[in-house]
């Protein structure tokens, strides 16, 4: 059973803050998200300190150990309200070895979280008894987002910066995170963590909930506010309150990460399933509106690619394939992974979309990460505020009105041993409803190489068109492909954008 330890708020406020006069305290403070931000600017003021790890039998578990500890139902957080959310704990262990503290909010006042080994089921952990102390490492929320009748996932803090929401009918998959620093820089990258969360205790008739979070690693600490919305797209309403400890090379935005293994360009596998990814493109709404879709792929080498805007309207890594056929897996059911959409809120000025793709030999990997970067550099002791809506959704055709890039398929050429063949279905829009004696024109360019010809061609049974690229590189250059198809000189599709590594 979930243990609550209350304290007087002003006096744990004020010692954390290091606030003169704690001790002989005489009036109460209301904690907020100001409260929060104050923390973060004062530890970042100070030399970075680790968190140490728990020790013990807790940090041995296996992955499939530590995922057979489960939480007994009739302990979450707020089961005794009549309100929408509840809570559940996930204990410190595994490779989840940094302990958190979590706190709850009501009417300012804040009551810290304990909780005992009692809360949990071991027997299926292999411990031969559970731990006296119990750390925890994050939380889950729960909702009644598909029957009223039972409280589903719909959000997860664990792991470093890692949060994970899902929508209506879905399954986790890409993950979100907090910050990133130096990502695929040549530099050791961080991994900022949170290190203490609050969560705001709901109206009963309430459907959203808010948390906040304390941030924290060697260059940076921020405080984080999320607000959950649940539903068909669950979304998370952030605010971001950065404090630079020193000079950041790379401080990457609202970093989005997710798995492709394989997909419909990839090479041929000893493998039932056609197609392995939690998400299978980027997707930019870039400043001036213009669409852009850029198919993942499994690189044989580390691969960066940049998308330079300014104030962006949206990007995320999206999952478009919603076949079964196509993945023809029960049990992970890849076509329930939700697409993740970042919406920029206010101005972010001059800076570019950022994806880097990673080589894997696994499907267990996530090797996929998109974020947004500054093209103003975060300097030591600067403060950095942005805001943006992040949303768990399937609906991908909602954000185009625009014929969408349905599957790109690539291969040789015959009788050209040089060249190479790409082959892009588009779907949806107008597209679909013109006739095939109608004349759609290809606009394709190339950064490098030959375009030998580009050609289209449509698919009435499956209310399609193909365009097809064939084109020669030039030796070893990286070719960076753009193309697009047109009406009468009227775009009817999404830019198509891919890079053809030799």
């Amino acid at each position: 059973m979930t243990s609550i330890r209350c304290r007087a708020p002003f006096l744990a406020l004020a010692l954390l803050l290091g606030l003169p006069g704690a001790i002989a305290a005489a009036q109460p403070v209301s904690f907020d998200f100001a409260s929060v931000e104050a923390q973060a600017q004062k530890l970042a003021s100070e030399p970075y300190r680790d968190v140490p790890s728990v020790e013990g039998d807790m940090r041995k578990l296996s992955y499939d150990k530590y995922r057979a500890l489960r939480t007994k139902p009739d302990t979450a957080l707020w089961r005794e309200t009549k309100g929408l959310f509840r809570v559940e704990f996930f204990p410190a262990g595994f490779i989840y070895e940094k302990p958190v503290s979590v706190g709850i909010v009501e009417d300012g006042n804040v009551t810290p979280v304990i909780v005992g080994s009692g809360q949990f089921d071991f027997s299926d952990t292999g411990l031969k008894e559970p731990p006296k102390d119990i750390a925890l490492a994050g939380f889950k929320i729960t909702y009644p987002i598909n029957r009223p009748d039972k409280f589903d996932e719909v959000i997860s803090f664990l792991g470093a910066s890692y949060f994970r929401p899902i929508g209506r009918n879905q399954d986790y998959g890409s993950s979100a995170r907090g910050l990133a620093v130096d990502t695929a820089t040549g530099r050791p990258e961080e991994f900022p963590t949170f290190r203490s969360f609050w969560l705001v205790k709901p109206a009963d008739d309430s459907n959203e909930l808010v948390v906040w979070a304390l941030l924290d690693s060697p260059a940076a600490a921020g405080a984080f506010a999320f607000t959950v919305r649940p539903g068909g797209r669950t979304v998370v309403e952030t605010k971001a309150v950065l404090f630079i400890r020193h000079d950041v090379g790379l401080l990457a935005f609202a970093p989005l990460t997710s798995m492709f293994f394989a997909g419909k360009a990839s090479p041929p596998r000893d493998d039932y399933r056609p197609e392995i990814h939690d998400a299978d493109g980027l997707f930019m709404l870039t400043g001036k509106g213009e669409r852009i879709w850029r198919p993942l792929a499994n690189p044989s080498a580390l691969s960066v690619s940049s998308f330079g805007d300014t104030n962006p309207r949206g990007f995320g890594l999206l999952q478009r394939e919603r076949a079964f056929a196509q993945y023809q897996d029960s049990s992970a059911r890849l076509e329930a992974r939700p697409s993740l959409w970042v919406e920029p809120e206010g101005d972010w000025g001059d800076g570019e979309v950022r994806l880097v793709e990673i080589p894997t030999q696994s499907e267990t990997n996530d090797n996929i990460v998109a974020f947004w970067v500054s093209r103003w550099p975060a300097k030591q002791g600067s403060r950095h505020e942005y805001g943006y809506r992040l949303s768990a959704l399937t609906d991908e055709a909602a954000l185009s009105p625009l014929a969408r890039v349905a599957a790109t398929r690539s291969g040789a050429i015959p009788n050209n041993a040089r060249a190479r063949r790409v082959v892009v279905e588009f779907t949806g829009g107008d597209l679909s409803t013109l006739q095939p004696e109608q004349p759609v024109e290809a606009n394709v360019s190339l950064s490098s190489g030959k375009l030998l010809r580009s050609y289209v061609e449509a698919l009435p049974s499956q209310r399609s068109w193909r365009l097809f690229i064939d084109f020669e590189p030039d030796g070893k250059k990286p070719v960076d492909m753009r193309a697009t198809l047109t009406l009468r000189g009227l775009p009817l599709t999404e830019a198509f954008a891919t890079v053809h590594r030799p």
